[in-house]
């Protein structure tokens, strides 16, 4: 059983800071709110024993030379919550029109009709991107989202003025499953979390780096049950120049009939998952956000 921890969002972001970068963000800018953030985060760094807890299996695990030293881990533990602060600043800035080029790869995997499960991960700029799947030559987008209490970190910073989705709540009876499941009978797309399982959701355990990554079901159920395919999409920050390109990879389909499903006919895609998931994190290690369910060995 895999130590579950609360979601940091609701506890972190207070109205002063946020407006703080806000007014940096409006008057002088992405790069120099950049700067602000890079000495902010050093207080996290040192001072947030529970943020620093919850990621500590994962620069563990990514970072296994550094696993014995402290000080190393938290130099670690800095650059990523830099990397989340910047994601956020962006993410906020492009719905305010400040937004970066956005570009797409893989657009093949998801041009045919009807229903399709879009398996996004909390990597890089997945809240920006976010709303360039809701644009014109996209379906109908629905996302399943746990709704966020704390405001100023609302994952939905980068959708204003683009809201031309469905938001599917997680906290529903089903959890969500049957209203995505309708979604996915009109031939709608239903975006969906791959990488995070839930507490009480029904989840499994894969191979990542040398230990163990507790992913959940509901992605691959979802789409299995539904008869559609689930694409499993990243959305990286780029540089030089600077932008976001969102990847599709090869959808995965399932050969099991519609509507009858065994959880253990879901752990090869689930594997597959995870071996994209231990990719991304191989080339970008500060810009995968996961926050617990790790195990080491």
């Amino acid at each position: 059983m895999t130590k579950e921890y609360p979601n940091l969002s609701a506890h972190r972001g207070n109205r002063f800071g946020i407006g703080f970068f806000k007014v940096v963000l409006a008057c002088f800018g992405v790069r120099t709110a950049f700067f602000f953030a890079w000495f902010i985060t050093w207080f996290y760094a040192v001072f947030d024993r529970r943020a620093f807890a919850s990621t500590e299996a994962y620069l563990k695990l990514r970072f296994p030379g550094d696993a014995s030293s402290p000080r190393r881990l938290r130099g670690h533990f800095h650059r990523l919550i830099f990397q989340l602060a910047r994601i956020l600043i962006l993410s906020y800035g492009q719905g305010r029109g400040r937004g970066i080029p956005l570009e797409e790869s893989g657009r093949e995997n998801i041009a045919f009709p009807g229903g399709k499960v879009l398996v996004l991960a909390h990597f890089s700029c997945w809240q920006t991107a976010m709303p360039l799947m809701g644009t014109d030559g996209h379906a109908d987008v629905n996302i399943m989202a746990r709704p966020d209490h704390n405001g100023n970190m609302d994952k939905f910073l980068a959708f204003a003025g683009s809201r031309r989705f469905g938001v599917i709540s997680t906290e529903s009876f089903s959890g969500g499953l049957i209203e995505a499941a309708a979604a996915l009978d009109r031939g709608e797309t239903v975006i969906v979390m791959g990488d995070r399982a839930v507490e009480g959701a029904a989840s499994a355990s894969v191979p990542f780096f040398g230990g163990s990554l507790e992913l959940p079901l509901s992605p691959w159920m979802l789409a299995a049950r539904s008869g559609v395919p689930a694409v499993p999409v990243f959305a990286e920050l780029e540089e030089k120049p600077f932008r976001i390109r969102v990847r599709y990879c090869d959808p995965v389909l399932f050969s099991t009939p519609a509507g009858r499903v065994r959880s253990s006919s879901l752990i090869p895609a689930m594997e597959r998952y995870g071996k994209l998931l231990e990719e991304a994190a191989r080339r970008r290690p500060y810009d995968f956000f996961r926050f617990g369910n790790e195990k080491n060995g």
